[in-house]
């Protein structure tokens, strides 16, 4: 009984003090009879009830008195409004940033594949393999529960059953085994999905569809499963529905068809020439999901010795050093497969980004609630000499803060919202993969409030402390004016200045260098007008085309538009010119030097060059007769390749690389030529390797179709030309994303643009909270020595003195905060530059850029000058004898 009563007692003490001193002596002495009372007739029982009854009154009785808090709290705000709006506006400026970047870029990083049931423990190699060497990973059972294989952005031409004479539709999907989505652990929302007992090569073709697909081109029909599609020319059947929301493995892609891979090579031209059978045919993903307990670095150790063996026995694999690592794994359960060393640099720079913002918005809360609470000191005085508790003030300050800090999150969340909304505005080129659902959901609400109340109660403390460390007596005597701790030299207003200072000139640089890198690299420079280039693509074996047919059609095109007289120059390509999406491969010379490079390849026909009036430095193009080779059928045969500068360099420094070799694993290349570096679609130069069209590639066609570059002096009068040219060959040939050479470059800015709007916007709405809080900050110091200004201009001094004196301290500690902001910037910017390279181009472009250097710092201590002028005029307004008066 005397443990119970101790617990008891204690409980009793820790209620709130409003209610002790209504109730306090009562409930002591009257808890102590009932315990002894309950001891008596009910025993151990009775006592636990009684002890578990007041615990759970002790949260009820803190929440009623913090209900009351709050209406103070409102009826508090209510009477100052322009106290509220401006500690709203910069509550909800700073959590509507971190909100946006937490939900369009925080998530990519975290949030799970939807509907992936295994989406933690999905792996997969960061280089594609061949289809034999995933069959060769499903045998390792004990390291995973499955392994797929799948291709993904494949474009099928789709034509629906009751529309079987309309030119067909382009959609995007993957190229899957029938394992894929049991490894990934997702059902169907209808029908069946894809299975290895149901789906055996020479089956009838089957697909299945996405909740989009359904949807959007099907009404979302309940006959749905069943119904039959023409896929590429072929008839595919619908077996099943994925889920809502899912879009495949790599959802930043968002696939709407699922295709086994036991289709024919008729249906999915990816798997011509046997490509399943070769070993060295590394066309595929491999996606696996680990067994339970296996960790990633287990899984990587087994399956380098696996590929190492496989490599060995094939004979055309490239020989590699015993020490080199063969297969490298990276998680695959989020929306973007990121590699494990680049994750920890992506997030940490987000991270750094949304604390920037949060510490700019938490200081002004902070310096705005010190400031009201040195305003407020005489009220606090007389209500602690009445008898309130300090606690109860904390508690009251507090209050006032959560509330600035919960309708600032509301008020965030609608910006951030708002700003999804913008972003999701970005126009897509016709024909590309529909972009990913990546709109604001109930987790960002909920980051908005977890923001927003740890933001307002951590940085609601000290000023609550500070205001309510008052000597009653002092206080009531000398009122508002009441000096705290600490303001002449390094205390609160001071250390929150520099903050200010600080973390702003930190922000404004880091965006700047990324805004000024981006906008810069992304400038692309055509030695012609680009609205008289036109682009269109042709996919005639999507269409139905036989191999035979396909490569005919190619063969007799060149010829048409050369003798159609509407063109001035054209060429075929791979790829639209200066695409951003070049594959990488390495490349060796084949001389005794051996140096090992990765290069981008570019995959053009003949004349590219001259299409795009881009003079051959050295060597020559490539002609007709390198457009009709078959690199399958060359046997030791060299293929011609150009080389730009910096791959040149790259591979035989400062000798001429002209009639010299380089190869990969599966042939080799001979250099034809060199010409100048082109800047791809993001405005980075990179080391590229040309190499020509061939008759494969006609056979097979890239994703993208075969690219027509026509350049004529009409421009885009010349399109109608080259309709007409394709159409005396085929009209019912589909021609697909048609638009000029500027319209191309203009969506690829439009993307580009989107992070500078975001890293642009931050930085402004940065600026913006930087002079909210200098402006608080130094109000706040007015307040502090109103009493003391009021003496020194009743002995005296001028305005302009005053005005002096206040602006001296500021721009002292502006300047402090300048250097500091000057180094944290720069650091950041070597930091993130030697940990990635998606950051170093732009790094290095901002930083050299001598007006961001010098204005930014200029702007900002402008601008935080002016928010010390302002108060401190008011300053200098102030009546003597009315300060005086008000001691």
């Amino acid at each position: 009984m005397n443990f119970a009563l101790r617990i008891y007692r204690r409980l009793a003490q820790a209620f709130p003090h409003e209610f002790k001193l209504a109730y306090g002596d009562e409930v002591m002495q009257l808890g102590e009879d009932v315990v002894r009372e309950i001891a008596k007739r009910h025993g151990a029982a009775g006592l636990i009830r009684l002890i578990v009854d007041i615990a759970i009154r002790l949260p009820i009785e803190y929440l009623s008195e913090m209900r009351q808090d709050m209406r103070y709290a409102t009826r508090s705000l209510i009477k100052s409004p322009g106290f509220a709006l401006v500690g709203i506006a910069s509550m909800g400026l700073g959590i509507g940033l971190s909100t946006n970047v937490y939900g369009s870029k925080w998530v990519l990083l975290t949030r799970a594949l939807p509907a992936a049931a295994n989406a933690q423990r999905l792996v997969m190699p960061e280089k594609p393999v061949s289809y034999y060497y995933v069959e060769q990973y499903r045998e390792q059972r004990s390291t995973f529960t499955g392994v797929t294989a799948f291709q993904n952005g494949v474009p099928f031409n789709v034509s629906m059953q009751e529309h079987w004479g309309a030119k067909p539709e382009r959609v995007f999907g993957q190229l899957v085994s029938s394992e894929y989505f049991s490894v990934l652990g997702v059902e169907p929302q209808s029908g069946r999905l894809l299975s290895p007992e149901l789906d055996k090569p020479g089956d009838a073709p089957v697909v299945v569809i996405s909740d989009r697909f359904w949807r959007s081109r099907l009404n979302s029909s309940p006959k749905a499963v069943g119904q039959t599609i023409r896929l590429n020319g072929q008839t595919a059947t619908i077996v099943g529905i994925t889920p809502s929301n899912f879009d495949g493995a790599l959802s930043m892609n968002p696939s709407q068809l699922f295709v086994p891979t036991t289709v024919p090579a008729t249906l999915a031209p990816e798997l011509a020439n046997d490509v399943l059978h070769q070993r060295n045919a590394k066309e595929f993903l491999a996606l696996m999901c680990l067994a339970p307990g296996v960790t990633i670095d287990a899984a990587e150790a087994s399956l380098d010795g696996i590929t190492r063996r496989l490599d060995e026995q094939d004979p055309s694999a490239p020989r590699q050093a015993d020490k080199a690592k063969r297969v490298v794994l990276i998680p695959a359960g989020t929306r973007v497969a990121i590699p494990r060393n680049l994750r920890p640099v992506i997030a940490a720079f987000f991270v750094v980004l949304m604390g920037l913002i949060m510490t700019i918005a938490c200081m002004n809360l902070a310096t705005m609630l010190l400031a009201r609470g040195a305003n407020r000191s005489k009220e606090l005085a007389i209500r602690l000499g009445v008898g309130a508790s300090r606690f109860r003030l904390i508690r009251q300050m507090i209050s006032e803060g959560i509330l600035l800090s919960l309708l600032g999150g509301a008020a965030g969340f609608a910006l951030a919202y708002g700003l999804s909304v913008l972003n999701a505005q970005v126009p897509q080129s016709p024909g590309s993969p529909v972009a990913p659902d990546l709109a604001l959901d109930w987790s960002a609400a909920v980051f908005a409030f977890a923001v927003a109340i740890v933001c307002g109660i951590g940085f609601s403390l000290a000023p609550a402390f500070q205001a309510t460390r008052t000597d009653v007596a002092p206080a009531l005597k000398e009122g508002s004016s009441l000096q705290l701790p600490g303001y002449r030299r390094f205390g609160l207003r001071n250390l929150a200045v520099v903050a200010q200072v600080t973390g702003s000139l930190m922000l404004l640089l880091t965006t700047g260098f990324l805004v000024i890198g981006i906008s810069r690299g992304n400038s692309i420079d055509t030695k012609f007008d680009p609205k008289m280039m036109v682009l269109l693509s042709i996919d005639p074996v999507r269409q139905g085309y036989t191999p035979e047919k396909a490569q005919a059609l190619f063969e007799q095109l060149p010829e048409r538009l050369r003798t159609s007289g509407t063109v001035h120059s054209f060429a075929l390509a791979a790829q639209p010119p200066f695409a951003s999406d070049d594959e990488n491969i390495q490349l060796t010379t084949e001389d005794s030097s051996r140096v090992q490079e990765s290069v981008a390849r570019e995959t053009v026909g003949a004349d590219y060059f001259a299409a795009l009036n881009e003079p051959i430095l050295s060597g020559r193009e490539f002609d007709a007769r390198d457009q009709r080779r078959q690199p399958a059928e060359s046997g030791g045969v060299a293929l011609p390749v150009v080389l730009n500068e910096s791959a040149a360099r790259g591979f035989f420094r400062n000798s001429n690389p002209i009639g010299r070799r380089v190869r990969d694993d599966k042939q080799s290349y001979e250099v034809v030529g060199v010409v100048r570096d082109l800047k791809d679609g993001t405005g980075i130069s990179q080391r590229i390797v040309y190499v020509p069209l061939t008759r494969r590639d006609f056979v097979q066609p890239p994703a993208g179709g075969i690219i027509i570059v026509v350049r004529s002096a009409d421009g885009p009068d010349s399109l109608s030309g080259t309709r007409s040219v394709i159409a005396s060959i085929d009209p019912n040939l589909t021609l697909f994303d048609v638009q000029t050479l500027s319209q191309y470059l203009e969506l690829g800015r439009s993307v580009m643009r989107s992070a500078l709007r975001t890293y642009g916007g931050i930085g402004l709405f940065g600026l913006v909270l930087s002079a909210i809080g200098l402006a608080g900050v130094t109000a706040y110091a007015v307040a502090q020595r109103r009493r003391e200004i009021g003496i020194r201009m009743a002995l005296g001094a001028r305005k302009g003195q005053v005005l002096r004196l206040v602006l001296r301290e500021g721009t002292a500690l502006i300047a402090v905060g300048t250097v500091l902001g000057f180094v944290g910037a720069f650091a950041m910017a070597r930091i993130f530059s030697a940990m990635t390279n998606e950051f170093a181009d732009a790094f290095k472009i901002g930083t050299n850029d001598r007006r961001l250097l010098v204005g930014v710092p200029f702007l900002l201590a402008a601008l935080a000058v002016l928010a010390c002028y302002v108060p401190a005029r008011t300053a200098a307004k102030i009546d003597p004898l009315k300060a005086l008066r008000e001691g």
